[in-house]
C-alpha cells in the first residue's frame, strides 16, 4: 500500500506567498524600529529591549503564519510539526552538538584567514550580561524562541515550495543559502550556510520539524554557554 505524502511535501502554499509573508512582517516592523541594529547591549536596558523586540518579532511571525494558513484552510501541522520518534529527538540533540563543534572549528579557521568579524548582537548581549536572569533570558531567546521561529520560517515555510519547484537537492541548497544570506554577515556566510544545510537535511531525513528545532536550540545554547564562560 502506497504511503500518502506528508503535507509539507505537497505544500498548499508557494514560494511567492512565503516571500510575501516575510515582506509584510518587515513592513510592519520597519516603522516600529525593530529592524534596526540593537544598541547599548552592554547595559541592562539594552539587553531587555533586545529581548523584548525578539519576543515581539516571534509573536508577529506566529500571527502572520496563523493568518496565512487560515486563508489556505490548512493546519499549521503542514509546516512539519509532526511528532518525532525518540531516536529522532536523540538525533536532533546529537546534530546540535555536532553543529556547535563544526561551526566553531570553521569559524576559527575563517577568523585566522579573514580576521575577526564584528560580533553578532546575541553574542554581545551574552558577553555583556551582568546578572544570571539576563543570561537565562538570552538562553530563552537563543534556545527556544529563535530556533522555533527560524526553523518554522526557513525549513518549514520556505523549503517545501523550493523542494517542489527545484527538487530535493537544489531545494536544500537554496534554503541553506537563504538562511545564511538573511543574517547579513559575509564572513560567517559559509558556516551559516553549512549549518543551514545540516538543519534542512535533518528536516528532510526525519520528516519532522522538531528535531531541527531541537538541534538549532542545542547549537545556540552551547554557543551561549561558551560565550558566557569566556567573559
Amino acid at each position: 500500500m502506497e504511503t500518502k505524502p506528508l503535507p509539507w511535501r505537497r505544500p498548499s502554499w508557494n514560494l511567492w506567498q512565503a516571500l510575501m509573508l516575510i515582506a509584510v512582517v518587515g513592513l510592519i516592523e520597519f516603522p516600529l524600529g525593530w529592524l534596526k541594529i540593537p544598541q547599548n547591549l552592554t547595559a541592562v536596558a539594552g539587553i531587555v529591549h533586545f529581548a523584548s523586540v525578539d519576543i515581539m518579532d516571534g509573536v508577529l511571525y506566529a500571527g502572520a503564519l496563523v493568518f496565512l494558513f487560515w486563508r489556505l484552510h490548512r493546519p499549521l501541522r503542514d509546516l512539519g510539526f509532526v511528532r518525532p520518534k525518540a531516536a529522532q529527538i536523540l538525533l536532533g540533540l546529537t546534530v546540535g552538538v555536532f553543529l556547535f563543534l563544526m561551526i566553531g572549528l570553521i569559524g576559527t579557521v575563517i577568523t585566522r584567514w579573514a580576521g575577526t568579524p564584528m560580533p553578532q548582537s546575541f553574542a554581545v548581549a551574552v558577553q555583556s550580561a551582568k546578572y544570571p536572569w539576563e543570561f537565562y533570558l538570552l538562553l530563552l531567546l537563543g534556545g527556544i524562541i529563535a530556533p522555533l521561529k527560524e526553523e518554522t520560517i526557513f525549513r518549514g515555510l520556505f523549503y517545501p515550495p523550493l523542494r517542489q519547484d527545484y527538487g530535493r537537492g537544489k531545494g536544500m541548497v537554496f534554503t541553506a543559502a537563504l538562511f545564511a544570506v538573511v543574517h547579513l554577515d559575509l564572513v560567517r556566510f559559509l558556516p551559516l550556510f553549512l549549518g543551514g544545510l545540516v538543519l534542512v537535511w535533518l528536516f528532510e531525513t526525519t520528516e519532522s520539524l522538531w528535531p531541527s528545532i531541537l538541534a538549532h536550540g542545542t547549537w545556540n545554547i552551547l554557543m551561549a554557554l561558551a560565550l558566557w564562560l569566556q567573559r
